[in-house]
């Protein structure tokens, strides 16, 4: 259905503000004027064409013999990917590159249609040698034809990064579904910032199928080549051979279908499980320490303006950890970050002067700056070479000159060290205190350094103080308050300062808002979100004051308030699986302390003290209960640290099993009688599971399957008949149809007949004003392409009679609208069926205009308005569907959710009544039916006093009942998604056990839970009352 299509439209993706779009243009236009020679580059420069280099092997290719289509993205198929590289000690470097790529389908066409391939003029040139398409094994040459344009890239503006690289495009033209595009191109030149120093690695395998692919180094210097491959054996070969009278050492390495590699979610960056060939000329660390010192190395500071900042912080403090500080906050707050990274300065640092001088810098610049400030107060501090992404797997990758993408600092003071990021922002606080920069390895550019230095962090400051003032002393009836008060260190308080500066004081306090009145619906901020930053201990500090006008629930006769540590509950990243490939990231590192103090009326209320520690490899929690009677003061405490970043695959199982033993502790709740004489408390517990089960009517709904497939087939086959014979109208105008078939078929198909009738139109209007449109795909996305049908017929409407005779403009606007609104409401719970009767009746007025066009005793109206036998096999296949889907929103049948008792038709209760489910004078609290049209194939619920379950197997009702006072035990498995069922295990005293299977249909499934467990503890509570 074109209604499903519609939810994924990218529409809905975000976008950039429209503050940072502004941002970066202007930027954009500082650097063309700063660099006009940059600017223009782009239309100076102009792509050579010459045959391939004779050096070069031409790889011979096939077709393979099967397509894997299941695996194929943006109907792009590698057919061949061929890289060859040739290095000597006197020309420069050359990069030949071969690429041949089949279009498998529709979207292949638009992804292939350009052809890319970026260069830095400033050091590189770019040669074309090849451009063909081959189409039924003929060969068509298109790079004759073909323009090149070259153009400046420009994506990197927003994020302070400006390279001045350009970009070769090249348009296809005639280019189809079918076709291998061949290509291939050179690359001749290398930054001259690595010195001629050559490193080069290449993945070899992808998540995308490739059908063939070879890499081959012709390595002509006398030092020796360092070869190595990860993660499969290598198998790169080696031979001496001889251009132009040189001796050269010819590297290869091959792979035909190397099987994809798909990575699971929540996987590490930093972890590489693809087969990836490396080639260096280094195979130390110490060498790449060399050729960064003379980069880094600044001389003695004698320039003012650096020593004026020096002697200002001399001037504040002698303390040396305070002139840290106040060094790496000048470079934070007063050099902006912007990288003009173009060539050599991709990876040379400006003097510090200059950096100061200009007030902005990349990430070497201001680190260059940082250091030099120290320097001046007598503070050790190095540069570091870091990979943001990648530190962990860097002692595990071969040596490599561009093995990194940062720089820090270390510094090292009153006998500590510490890992600094002058880039980062908000940091406020003595040194001890702030987040320092954890990139697991780095490079430390210092005389005599040979290996990468782990960077180790004692104690790293990412921590949330949360707690909770509830004050119930009014009462279920009266009115509770909450304060919350949050305490934020470290990255956190970095990440608050920042988000206040970007969204805005009252943004941010709608967002504390939301989140409580997640709660609590009735909930009222009293006054201004309190915000103070104390600049001294780095902590930022907030309170907010709400006042809740019914905090107590009602449940039956009772009413109950939960409480639970959010905070926790989502920073354990609970995976959906214990079989896994590869590690399972976690935040870290992650503290928080979450206390939540309640105070309660006057009364006799009984809490037991409850404890519970959990202490693994992964994290550790602790939760403790607290009642203290004189105050009437009821004190939840949650504290929870992180221990590592990535959970190893094999260790997934025990961090699962890990989280389910505190799962339950989580979630805290207490109970008052509806007469306020006597309370309960009680802790309830979570998990997940997945409860997979087969409907007991498999050959009913075979049957129904293979009818409605037969039925298709016929609506389809007698539609393409037809349309093979269709009458071609001359004196036809756009799409006419009677307004009876446009609703009767619009509601029968479940609306994809308006897309039909939208496509039919744009269809006519490509055909009559050759426009190069696609009718199909804007009758798919019908809900975008109202207005401008609507447009069209206006500007068509006033050629013919000089005025608007559809509906006025303001009205085509709020139909646009209300035509977009109805068609999202078909993918709603609650509104589909309105949408589904206002979208064709939104269309009228436009369908009135074509009407009046044709005439009603025109041929082609009284042709597309006939019904004919297929219009009936649609209707009644989607007929059953929609009164399907009516009757489970109106409960008439199982609506695949967990119902409130009230729901429940009388018919449905008489039949639990006379087969003795439930007692004829109990009501019925909550019910859910995993039947599929009738609730006496399946049902599980609850009553006051008690707990049932129900299930037809072959023709036998098989019953499952519990007085409460028989319980023993509830236990809970949640599933994690709608696909998953949770399961309730009902443990009795006689060691029985029955089980209630729930949906997790709008997580209905935790409230039916909670009430349940509820209702049974109240129930034995009282018993024992009683007994007492």
């Amino acid at each position: 259905m074109s209604m499903s299509l519609f939810n994924y439209i990218l529409f809905f993706r975000k976008r950039m503000s429209p503050v940072c779009q502004l941002a970066g243009c202007v930027k954009f236009a500082f650097l063309l004027l700063l660099f006009p020679q940059m600017a223009f580059a782009a239309a100076q420069y102009t792509v050579e064409i010459k045959p391939a280099p004779v050096w070069v092997q031409q790889v011979q290719t096939s077709k393979p013999d099967t397509i894997p289509v299941d695996d194929i993205e943006s109907g792009n198929y590698y057919l061949l990917v061929d890289n060859q590289l040739k290095i000597d000690e006197t020309s420069s470097k050359v990069r030949f590159n071969r690429i041949q790529q089949l279009v498998v389908n529709q979207r292949g066409l638009e992804h292939n249609s350009q052809i890319e391939v970026d260069f830095d003029p400033l050091y590189e040139s770019l040669v074309f040698h090849s451009l063909a398409i081959i189409r039924d094994d003929q060969t068509i040459d298109k790079l004759a034809s073909s323009d090149i344009s070259v153009l400046k890239q420009e994506g990197r503006i927003e994020q302070g990064l400006y390279d001045g690289r350009l970009t070769a495009n090249i348009i296809l033209a005639d280019l189809r579904v079918g076709d291998v595009i061949d290509y291939s191109y050179s690359v001749i030149g290398a930054n001259p910032i690595y010195q001629g120093i050559f490193s080069y690695r290449r993945t070899l395998q992808w998540s995308v199928p490739l059908y063939a692919q070879s890499v081959r180094v012709l390595w002509g210097k006398t030092k020796p080549l360092y070869v190595d491959v990860r993660n499969a054996p290598n198998t790169v070969s080696h031979k001496d051979i001889t251009l132009d009278n040189k001796p050269y050492v010819e590297y290869a390495i091959s792979r035909s279908n190397s099987p994809i590699l798909i990575t699971e979610s929540n996987t590490p960056t930093w972890y590489n499980p693809f087969v990836t060939v490396y080639f260096s000329e280094i195979n130390h660390w110490g060498r790449v320490v060399d050729w960064a010192q003379p980069l880094y190395h600044q001389p003695e500071i004698n320039a003012n303006n650096v020593q004026e900042v020096i002697n200002e912080i001399k001037l504040k403090t002698s303390v040396p950890n305070q002139q840290v500080m106040l060094a790496l906050n000048y470079v934070q707050d007063q050099i902006r970050y912007l990288g003009l990274e173009m060539g050599i300065n991709s990876h040379q640092p400006s003097k510090a002067e200059d950096t100061l001088e200009r007030r902005y810098g990349d990430c070497k610049d201001k680190v260059v700056l940082f250091i030099a400030l120290l320097k001046g107060m007598d503070i050790d501090a190095y540069p570091v070479l870091v990979d943001t992404e990648e530190g962990l797997d860097l002692p595990l990758q071969p040596v490599s000159i561009n093995a990194f993408n940062h720089v820090i600092a270390k510094v090292q003071v009153l006998g500590m060290t510490y890992w600094l990021d002058p880039t980062m922002n908000y940091q406020r606080g003595p040194l001890s205190a702030i987040y320092q920069a954890d990139y697991d390895y780095g490079l430390v550019i210092k005389p005599g350094v040979s290996e990468l230095a782990e960077i180790k962090i004692h104690d790293p400051q990412s921590m949330l103080v949360k707690t909770e003032i509830y004050d119930l002393s009014a009462g279920k009836d009266g009115e509770s308050k909450l304060t919350a008060k949050n305490q934020y260190l470290g990255d956190r308080a970095q990440n608050l300062r920042y988000q206040l500066e970007d969204i805005g004081f009252k943004a941010l306090q709608s967002l504390y808002e939301d989140y409580y009145r997640e709660l609590f619906s009735d909930i009222k901020l009293i006054d201004k979100v309190i915000i103070s930053d104390d600049k001294q201990t780095g902590v930022l500090y907030t309170q907010q004051d709400y006042v809740i006008q019914q905090a107590w629930q009602p449940e039956g006769d009772n009413f109950d308030i939960g409480f639970t540590s959010h905070s926790i509950r989502n920073a354990l990243n609970k995976p959906s699986k214990a079989e896994r490939s590869s590690p399972y990231w976690i935040s870290f590192p992650n503290k928080i302390d979450h206390t939540i103090e309640i105070k309660v009326s006057n009364g006799n209320w009984t809490f037991p003290s409850e404890s519970l520690v959990e202490d693994n490899p992964y994290f550790s929690y602790e939760y403790s209960v607290n009642f203290n009677d004189d105050a009437k003061l009821l004190t939840l405490k949650f504290n929870y640290r992180s221990k590592a970043g990535a959970i190893p695959e094999m260790n997934i199982g025990d961090y699962i099993a890990a989280i389910e033993k505190i799962e339950e502790s989580l979630y805290y709740s207490i109970i008052t009688y509806g007469d306020g004489a006597s309370t309960a408390n009680e802790a309830s517990d979570s998990g997940a599971a997945v409860n997979e089960g087969l409907s007991t009517q498999d050959e009913l709904i075979l049957f129904a399957v293979l009818l409605y497939i037969l039925g298709v087939i016929y609506a389809i086959a007698t539609w393409r008949i037809d349309s093979s014979s269709r009458l071609e109208y001359c004196d036809e105008v756009y799409y006419p149809v009677s307004r009876r078939k446009m609703l009767i078929l619009s509601l029968a198909t479940g609306g994809i007949y308006t897309s039909y009738w939208i496509y039919r139109n744009w269809k006519y209007v490509k055909q009559t004003e050759q426009l190069g449109i696609m009718p199909i795909a804007r009758g798919i996305f019908s809900a975008f392409w109202y207005y401008p049908l609507f447009s069209h017929l206006v500007a068509d409407s006033k050629a013919r009679f000089a005025k608007n005779t559809i509906m006025p403009m303001g009205i085509g606007v709020v139909a646009a609208i209300l035509f977009f609104i109805a068609n999202y409401s078909y993918n709603t719970d609650n509104w589909y069926l309105v949408g589904m009767l206002a979208s064709p009746i939104l269309l009228f007025p436009m369908l009135s205009y074509i009407i009046g066009l044709n005439g009603r005793d025109s041929h082609a109206y009284i042709a597309n308005s006939k019904w004919k036998a297929r219009h009936s096999v649609i209707s009644l296949l989607f007929l059953p569907w929609i009164f399907f889907a009516v009757g489970k929103d109106l409960a008439i049948l199982p609506s695949g959710k967990v119902l409130m008792g009230e729901q429940l038709f009388q018919r449905n209760i008489d039949f639990m009544n006379d087969n003795n489910i439930v007692k004829d004078n109990e009501d019925i609290l909550m019910f859910y039916s995993d039947g599929l049209i009738s609730y006496e194939d399946d049902g599980n619920g609850f009553t006051r006093s008690s707990v049932f379950s129900y299930w037809n197997e072959e023709g036998e009702l098989n019953i499952k009942t519990a007085d409460f006072v028989d319980v023993k035990n509830l236990k809970v498995e949640y599933g994690n998604d709608t696909d998953e069922q949770t399961v309730i295990t009902v443990e009795l005293n006689d060691e029985s056990q029955f089980l209630l299977i729930i949906s997790t249909l709008d997580k209905l499934d935790q409230d039916f839970y909670q009430r349940l467990r509820k209702n049974w503890y109240q129930t034995n509570k009282l018993a024992d009352n009683k007994e007492s």
